[in-house]
């Protein structure tokens, strides 16, 4: 498989996780489950930790 074919596979296969994971953000959020700015913090926590572990 040429590299770009590779690139563009990953590039969609993203896109698809990007809008899988924006739609659950959503249903959690119209149920009551969590609000945006929890799920922001979240992720916020998350990319602290793993720089840490990863020592950047």
């Amino acid at each position: 498989m040429a590299k770009e074919e590779e690139v563009k596979e990953l590039k969609e296969e993203i896109e698809l996780l990007d809008d899988m994971l924006s739609a659950l953000v959503e249903l959690l959020e119209e149920k009551g489950v969590l609000k945006y700015e929890e799920w922001e913090e979240k992720i916020k926590e998350r990319i602290k930790e793993s720089e840490k572990l990863n020592g950047i």
